[in-house]
């Protein structure tokens, strides 16, 4: 691919992005969000194992699911702007799972706004799905 037909294949791509209904734009603007939300539970919870004497292997293993699930919300919230179904059905997967996995732990106030944010942006996704109705490309 010569420069040309990048550079027309990165305007059509921003053009379709600027054709995107409100709807997604603040769904994919909430996954990034939401994504931003684990890194930094992410971090912290890095911080608190480095202040602790004894970091358990399973202090591990949370931290590095929350950037797992920081790393599949970056990378939903980046697929919805192309309004394709698949990247639709897999944002409602990820936040399916999410809220599941919210309240089959121990729930504190994170879980709370964890799940309320997942509920309602899955709720926003179920209420505007005319909104990704592109086909697989």
């Amino acid at each position: 691919m010569d420069n040309n037909d990048h550079n027309n294949a990165d305007s059509a791509q921003a053009q379709s992005m600027s054709k995107a209904p409100n709807s997604v734009i603040v769904a994919r603007a909430l996954f990034l969000l939401n994504a931003a939300i684990w890194v930094l539970f992410g971090v912290v919870s890095l911080i608190r194992m480095s202040n602790s004497a004894a970091g358990s292997a399973s202090m591990w293993i949370v931290a590095i699911l929350m950037f797992a699930n920081a790393c599949v919300m970056l990378w939903v919230g980046g697929g919805l702007g192309k309004q394709q179904r698949r990247f639709y059905y897999l944002a409602l997967v990820v936040l399916a799972v999410n809220i599941i996995l919210t309240v089959t732990d121990q729930f504190g106030l994170f879980d709370l706004i964890i799940l309320v944010f997942d509920a309602v942006l899955f709720a926003l996704l179920v209420a505007t799905r005319a909104g990704y109705s592109k086909g697989q490309p």
